[in-house]
């Protein structure tokens, strides 16, 4: 069977590139993935795999065996990022301001490699396998959650995804067993006076002071607060305030992150940084407007599954590294809370090719054969999961 899934893989790999290039050509931002979704959509219907649209902009193909076996889940989102790709790729973004840049492009392609193969191979079915094309995964309030409220779990007993790596090189599967990725909540602090002339302070309530402050007690938190053994973050990203050096402002907002893997730990910073907020705003005489939203939850991966990812790669003689958790945010979590599965990573790192700049970053790129081991690791979880390899 290992050689089958060999096979298999090459023979599909063409058209994983293809796609990729493709959706990687027009990419569509978060909630606005009409486009890719339909191109999805054509895909899936010339191969004769059935399918339905899910949510916003979700699609959910279901292929089912002959005989009896477990419902096996596995998902690929699809939305880009609002980030401006420079010239040089032959298939670099057509779209003014969006950008694959974080590999949801691969994923996608992976996913419909998956279903093409599963199709062309119907003996490998067992029960059922579902493939879930997933929107907006990042720009929270993502669209795992609605595309689950509209049934794309029905039946399913087990999920897997995956996501590219820029820290592993080319082919390497890597998994972490349990707590994975972290929750990502944000919180939001308007500090607003009157305003005034900058030689007067004494006649206004000092914005930038107070936000100054806030952000100052804020970056205590974790180091004063927090237990060593529970690991968080807290991070301001921005701030905006004011327009001329002789006047202060009326109003500074500052925004930030936080990140943590146990919802006490996230109940603690926000109440601190609320304390905060609130401290310095009444120091400064300054109104307070304070704002603490819950993003997705942490990532925990079951060991069953976890392991299952690993004993794939093995089984496959693919690259494996045991891999420690990371503070990135990521809705795969949803559907973590709702059936066991795992979510784990596959490199894409290449100096060769230039492949060696992180996610997010306007010249992130891939090597595409990392997407060849991503199938071979679907293909083999699947098998494992069915009792054939």
């Amino acid at each position: 069977m290992k050689n089958k899934v060999k096979c298999a893989a090459a023979a599909e790999y063409p058209s994983i590139v293809e796609n990729r290039r493709y959706i990687h050509q027009h990419p569509c931002a978060s909630f606005h993935e009409e486009e890719t979704a339909s191109y999805i959509c054509r895909q899936l219907r010339q191969e004769g795999i059935p399918f339905v649209k899910c949510g916003q902009n979700g699609v959910v193909a279901r292929l089912k065996g002959d005989e009896g076996g477990p419902v096996i889940a596995f998902r690929a989102d699809f939305d880009a990022l609002p980030i401006q790709e420079p010239a040089g790729l032959p298939y670099a973004s057509q779209s003014p301001g969006v950008m694959h840049a974080c590999g949801h492009d691969a994923h996608a392609a992976v996913l419909l490699g998956l279903a093409r193969v599963l199709h062309q191979n119907r003996s490998w079915l067992r029960g059922e396998a579902v493939f879930i094309f997933q929107y907006a995964e990042e720009l929270p309030p993502g669209g795992a959650a609605p595309m689950i409220a509209a049934g794309c779990l029905e039946g399913v007993e087990r999920i897997y995804g995956f996501h590219v790596s820029d820290e592993l090189d080319a082919g390497t599967v890597g998994v972490c067993p349990g707590k994975y990725m972290a929750a990502s909540d944000s919180f939001f602090m308007t500090f607003t006076g009157n305003g005034g002339h900058g030689s007067r302070p004494d006649e206004t309530p000092d914005t930038v002071l107070a936000a100054a402050s806030a952000i100052i007690e804020s970056n205590t938190i974790v180091s004063r607060f927090v237990p060593p053994r529970a690991a968080a973050v807290v991070s301001v990203c921005n701030i905006h305030g004011g327009k001329a050096y002789n006047v202060l402002p009326s109003q500074v907002s500052v925004e930030g992150t936080v990140r943590t893997y146990e919802a006490k730990t996230a109940e603690l910073i926000q109440g601190k940084l609320a304390l905060a907020a609130k401290g310095a705003a009444a120091f400064y005489g300054a109104a307070l407007n304070f704002r603490f939203e819950y993003g997705y939850p942490p990532v925990v991966n079951a060991e069953r599954e976890a392991g299952l990812v690993r004993a794939a790669a093995e089984k496959l003689d693919l690259p494996f590294k045991a891999i420690e958790p990371t503070p990135v945010g990521e809705d795969f979590s949803r559907y973590l809370q709702r059936v066991p599965g795992a979510f784990f990573r596959v490199g894409i790192r290449n100096p060769a090719l230039e492949a060696v700049y992180p996610l997010h970053n306007s010249l992130f790129r891939i090597d595409e054969e990392g997407m060849r081991a991503a199938l071979e690791a679907f293909l083999g979880i699947y098998l494992i999961e069915t009792g054939q390899l």
